[in-house]
């Protein structure tokens, strides 16, 4: 069996594009209604997969969510890919910008997450806070002067500003820039 690097198993090039057929479609569905109202047959049927290749690989929308947000979370990462060693402001404002960037070309996934009254907003802030937290603990990243903070909690807090402050910036039309928006947050991380 071949490896991933990390001692895991390495998934096959027919694995990857399932996962990939599957993944665009769900966020072509949320981008037409909330996640409370697409099925795991409603999926299937848009990214022209059998039901039980979907179970293979998921154990159900959430999971494929959970999946969907670490994939985009892996495109958001600075350039090289690698968080460790680096510093915990960049990287994490690299992230910053690259999340607004998706929402902006996204608006309509945002739309139809805050339409189902919040659940859908959960389930995406919980699925970005377990990778910041997996990728802080990684890393090593904790506010300056603060080394004995947890990595869970630092990735939360941050998860949920960041998000609040996008969902700000969308729910009001995005009175301030790009460069305003990022500016301030900026300035605010590890200031709190």
């Amino acid at each position: 069996m071949r490896h991933d690097g990390s001692g895991g198993p390495r998934e096959d090039l027919r694995q990857r594009r399932t996962k990939k057929f599957l993944m665009t479609a769900l966020m072509e569905l949320m981008e037409e209604r909330p996640l409370s109202e697409i099925s795991v047959v409603d999926i299937c049927e848009r990214a022209m997969v059998h039901r039980t290749t979907f179970y293979a690989h998921f154990e159900d929308k959430y999971a494929l969510l959970r999946y969907a947000v670490s994939e985009i979370y892996r495109a958001f990462q600075p350039a090289g890919g690698a968080s460790r060693g680096g510093d915990p402001r960049t990287y994490f404002m690299t992230i910053f910008q690259n999340a607004l960037s998706f929402m902006r070309e996204h608006r309509g996934l945002y739309r139809s997450a805050a339409f189902a009254g919040g659940a859908d907003l959960q389930a995406l802030e919980n699925s970005v806070a377990e990778e910041l937290t997996q990728n802080f603990a990684a890393g090593g990243f904790s506010p300056p002067g603060s080394p004995d903070l947890r990595a869970d909690i630092v990735a939360r807090f941050y998860a949920g500003a960041c998000l609040a402050l996008i969902r700000w910036w969308l729910d009001n039309d995005m009175p301030v820039s790009d460069d305003v928006l990022l500016s301030h947050a900026e300035r605010l991380i590890f200031h709190v």
